[in-house]
C-alpha cells in the first residue's frame, strides 16, 4: 500500500546529489526538533496528494527526472514505504531517502540508492527532541545501526548535522567524531531562523557565526572524516 503523501515538489536539482529528482514529503515524525522547517508535514496538516498524479508527472518528465527523494516528516514511520520505493523504481527512477535513522530495519528493507541521515546531536542528547518512550531505551543502538548502513553505502550516503545552538555544540561534535568514523561524507548545515519552524519561539535563537561552523567542520576533518559546511 502506497502511504499518504502530504507534500510534493515536482522537480528539484538540489535534493538528490547529481540527479534531477521529484521530491515527496510523507507526514508525521517521531521527533519534535524545534527548528524543523516542515511543521505542516510533521503535524499532518495537509490533504494527501494522489500518487497517480505524481506517477503521471514522472512518466511525462521521463528523461529529465532521474530520481525521487522521499522525505518528511519521517518517511520510515509508514508501513507502505517499501511499496512506494518499489513503485518508484519500477518507473526507472533511483530512490533517495531522508531519515532521522530511528527505524534502521525499515531503511535496510527499502534499500535506497542514496541515503541522507540527519543526526540531530550527540547520541546521548536526543532527549532534547522529545523522543518517544519506545525509542528511549535503545535510541543509541538504533542510530548506530543507521550510521552503519551509511558507512556500508560509501559515497551513496551522507550524514547531515544542523548546527542548532542549544542542541549541537562543540562537545557534541567531539562525541560524534568517534561515531562517524568511516562515513564518507558529513555536512554541517547552519541553523536558519528565518523560515517557518515547529517551535516559533526558536526563531529568536541566534545562529552560529560562520567561523564556528568552520571550526566544527575542521574538528571532523582532524578526525579523518570528510566534512563540508553546506548552505
Amino acid at each position: 500500500m502506497i502511504p499518504a503523501i502530504s507534500g510534493w515538489t515536482k522537480t528539484s536539482f538540489i535534493d538528490y546529489p547529481g540527479c534531477p529528482a521529484t521530491l515527496l514529503f510523507l507526514p508525521g515524525c517521531n521527533l519534535r526538533c524545534p527548528y524543523c522547517h516542515n511543521p505542516g508535514i510533521v503535524l499532518d496538516s495537509y490533504p494527501p496528494i494522489p500518487f497517480s498524479d505524481i506517477k503521471d508527472h514522472i512518466i511525462k518528465r521521463k528523461g529529465v527526472i532521474e530520481g525521487a527523494v522521499i522525505s518528511g516528516g519521517e518517511p520510515t514511520l509508514h508501513s507502505g514505504l517499501t511499496d512506494l520505493c518499489g513503485e518508484i523504481k519500477s518507473l526507472g527512477l533511483k530512490v533517495k531517502i531522508d531519515t532521522n535513522g530511528l527505524e534502521p530495519d525499515v531503511l535496510a528493507d527499502c534499500r535506497p540508492d542514496y541515503l541522507a541521515l540527519d543526526i540531530k546531536t550527540s547520541l546521548d542528547k536526543y532527549r532534547l527532541l522529545n523522543i518517544p518512550d519506545q525509542y528511549g531505551i535503545d535510541c543509541r543502538e538504533r542510530l548506530s545501526k543507521s550510521i552503519n548502513i551509511v558507512k556500508s553505502m560509501g559515497d551513496n550516503a551522507e550524514v547531515r548535522i544542523t548546527a542548532a545552538p542549544g542542541i549541537v555544540d562543540r562537545g557534541d561534535i567531539e562525541s560524534l567524531r568517534a561515531e562517524l568514523r568511516g562515513v564518507s561524507k558529513v555536512f554541517i548545515q547552519p541553523f536558519n531562523p528565518n523560515r517557518p519552524m515547529l517551535d516559533p519561539a526558536y526563531s529568536s535563537v541566534k545562529p552560529y557565526e560562520a567561523d564556528e561552523l568552520e571550526l566544527m567542520r575542521d574538528m571532523f576533518r582532524e578526525a579523518g572524516i570528510e566534512c563540508e559546511v553546506r548552505g
